[in-house]
């Protein structure tokens, strides 16, 4: 995975997102309610062959975590930036640990329907049981814009053509 840019992430976002050293695909921010957040992307070959990497979203104290459009704009500041730099297939993969995925997989499909710019990205989601454990995926992937060459585009109207990935 590239590396992404935290002072572009810290551009875009209302916490200040940091990275601790030994973790370069880890990305971290606490919240007004004082919860850490671990955002992390590792590779993954289980959902899709080619592999994609999956993104998770840790409450890195497990503590109460109400409802809080900054943790939103955070992490999709992230998604953006993975998205920049990563022309790749992202998953998210809802946490098990504690029977609370269908909700946090309810919570962050609204985020990403209500999201600014949800046009720019494909969503497909799926559930079913793994290790007698229900689970929940969201494969999404960057609509990306079919111009390469100019010539390319002479029969195209003038504004961009997008292509589902």
């Amino acid at each position: 995975m590239n590396t992404l840019r935290l002072n572009i992430i810290n551009l875009h976002a209302p916490y200040r997102v940091w990275q601790k050293s030994g973790k370069p695909e880890h990305y971290y921010f606490v919240s007004d309610s004082g919860v850490e957040f671990n955002i992390d992307f590792k590779l993954d070959y289980a959902f899709v062959p080619s592999g994609a990497f999956e993104f998770s979203i840790t409450n890195e104290r497990h503590g109460q975590s109400p409802l809080d459009m900054k943790l939103k704009q955070t992490i999709f500041a992230i998604i953006e930036e993975f998205f920049e730099q990563n022309n790749e297939v992202m998953l998210y993969v809802t946490a098990t640990g504690d029977g609370k995925q269908a909700f946090r997989n309810r919570l962050f499909i609204r985020w990403f329907n209500t999201y600014e710019h949800r046009d720019l990205y494909y969503i497909q989601t799926a559930e079913g049981m793994m290790e007698g454990q229900m689970n929940f995926v969201a494969i999404i992937s960057r609509l990306i814009v079919a111009v390469t060459e100019v010539t390319a585009l002479s029969h195209l109207p003038s504004s961009s053509a997008w292509v589902r990935m």
